[in-house]
């Protein structure tokens, strides 16, 4: 697991230990005794390899791609597992930190219902799921670590509208909630009886471009859109202050960030004018997808459609449901979406998955990202050596304008003052999502 205490530094859970290889291309797991599906069913090294296989193979897979540095899962004994990857793998601990490599019992991986009746190993048990309003979950007996399993009852209800989301805070029908950053003023404001929480930022609001489109294929074109965006006029008007103002992929005070980048991507129309027109391009005109309904994206997008227009180009937000709206960003149905790259423990895995996942970065990648990345992932390189991969391969994105680069975001929370452990959500300072282990309320 990644550390609840908000460090990103990798924890036992499952796995108590792991081993690498001296190439760094093969982890030996040891895993925790006594540990459980619900089903009663042991986690063992042979559920272990049952999982990932699964999940790289199955038809349909969606976490398949996250799992493309594996090359083989090989049982050792009971308590050990190998993973062999295709490459130097130090993010691998990490990957199966994540939600995608949520464990599977055996039994289960062939249910056809396993969405919404999941047979997994945590502390807590689904008792009811409703698509698209909300999911219960009840405590687990006989779970292996009882502080992760603070509260009895989880109710998660998804609640799109901010205003409605905060007066349900209010109200008492909720007693915890993620915040947009939209709504800081508010909600970090509610005064006695309610607290409010803050991580470092983590993610990335962009417009991610097709850059093979018709569009988007000169980087001309993606560099001036860059230049024609005012962040400080966004952050200020739009995201009350709170979001990290970027013209590249890595935030600031995270190793990876470029201090002196190829491209210093600041608000200046008139140079995006001139790379326009030294592109050839006059009156450009695109679509953007975006999630009907997603604030602060629409408000974002709002901005985005005057600042392109001040230079001349013409954009068109289009709203889509949010379970469509990735899928047809990477089918191509439009070339570009406004949105949030999902922030990760690392920036080695920030850039590996948000450029080299297609359904996330649809267009052709410069050889010479993958070439610049992989030392980064060697366990065995100094801290000096990984450093320099990552700058190097920030200065590939950054000088091909893979995105529109806007601000870094931080996931923010307000709970009502009874509520312990909102602070320290490990997986959440990165995703953006709640991340309810060790989560309770006090008495």
């Amino acid at each position: 697991m990644v550390d609840k205490e908000g460090s990103l530094a990798i924890a036992p859970m499952v796995a108590t230990e792991w081993d690498f290889s001296e190439d760094g291309r093969e982890v030996v797991f040891t895993l925790r005794d006594g540990v459980t599906f619900t089903d009663g069913a042991v986690l063992d090294a042979a559920a272990v390899k049952s999982t990932l296989d699964h999940a790289k193979t199955a038809a349909g897979s969606t976490v398949a791609t996250t799992f493309s540095m594996i090359d083989s899962v090989e049982v050792v004994d009971a308590k050990r597992v190998k993973v062999i990857a295709n490459r130097p793998a130090a993010d691998l601990p990490y990957v199966l930190a994540g939600v995608e490599a949520s464990l599977i019992s055996p039994k289960a991986l062939d249910n056809p219902d396993l969405d919404v009746n999941p047979v997994g190993s945590g502390p807590y048990v689904a008792t009811s799921v409703k698509v698209g309003d909300s999911a219960t979950y009840e405590r687990r007996e006989g779970y292996w670590d009882p502080a992760a399993q603070l509260s009895k009852t989880i109710t998660i209800t998804g609640i799109v509208d901010d205003n409605a989301r905060l007066n349900a805070l209010r109200s008492g029908q909720i007693d915890l909630m993620i915040s947009k950053i939209g709504q800081y003023p508010q909600s970090s404001s509610l005064g006695t009886g309610y607290g409010f929480f803050s991580y470092p930022p983590a993610q990335l609001y962009t417009m991610t471009m097709n850059t093979d489109s018709p569009e988007f294929s000169d980087v001309r074109v993606r560099q001036a859109l860059n230049f024609a965006i005012d962040r400080e006029g966004i952050n200020s008007s739009l995201l009350s202050g709170q979001c990290q103002v970027a013209g590249q992929p890595i935030v600031e005070g995270t190793d990876g960030h470029l201090s002196d980048p190829p491209f210093d991507y600041t608000y200046d129309p008139d140079r995006a004018r001139a790379l326009l027109e030294e592109a050839g391009v006059n009156g450009l005109t695109f679509n953007t997808l975006l999630g009907a309904g997603l604030s602060p994206q629409d408000e974002i997008a709002a901005a985005l459609q005057a600042q392109f227009a001040d230079i001349g180009v013409t954009m068109s937000a289009k709203p889509v449901d949010l379970v469509d709206m990735t899928a047809k960003f990477a089918a191509k149905a439009e070339p570009a979406l406004v949105n949030v790259r999902v922030g990760d423990p690392s920036s080695a895995q920030f850039l590996n998955r948000n450029y080299t996942v297609p359904r996330l970065f649809p267009g052709t990648l410069p050889v010479e990202f993958r070439e610049s990345l992989v030392p980064a992932f060697d366990p065995n390189v100094s801290d000096a050596e990984r450093t320099a991969a990552l700058e190097a391969t920030s200065a590939v994105v950054v000088e091909n304008a893979f995105d529109v680069f806007l601000c870094a975001v931080s996931t923010q929370f307000a709970f009502s003052d009874n509520v312990i452990g909102a602070a320290n959500m490990g997986v959440s300072h990165y995703t953006g999502v709640m991340d309810l282990r060790y989560v309770g309320i006090a008495k």
